[in-house]
């Protein structure tokens, strides 16, 4: 090594993370899984797929964060990686909210086809 090769701020081998944190976070995705099962069991309608949109980036975004270690990383890394999650959620769950509107001719489709 030479005198100029410092380690670089940022980039050492690990992130210790204190197991109550860790263990916190694990039951919280457990409650979370939990609840995504108990309110699908509610039959909510359209509103069923939001919901369970919701729960699934607020559970990607807690694995992003403590999981891999993102919490440790610099502040706009944070900010970019939590925002494409829930701006991936809200894309899928506005997308996939609407079926309800073309669900009529996806049957009648179905039907015709099964005629044939």
């Amino acid at each position: 090594m030479h005198h100029n090769d410092e380690p670089k701020p940022g980039h050492d081998l690990g992130h210790p993370m204190d197991m109550k944190i860790l263990i916190g976070v694990f039951v919280a995705l457990l409650g979370l899984t939990w609840l995504t099962v108990f309110i699908a069991d509610l039959h909510l309608g359209d509103i069923d797929l939001s919901i369970a949109m919701l729960i699934a980036t607020v559970k990607a975004t807690l694995v992003a964060l403590f999981f891999m270690h993102l919490i440790h990383d610099k502040g706009v890394n944070v900010l970019f990686f939590v925002g494409s999650i829930f701006m991936a959620g809200l894309f899928l769950a506005v997308a996939l909210g609407d079926t309800h509107q073309y669900s009529d001719d996806v049957n009648t489709f179905q039907e015709m086809s099964a005629e044939e």
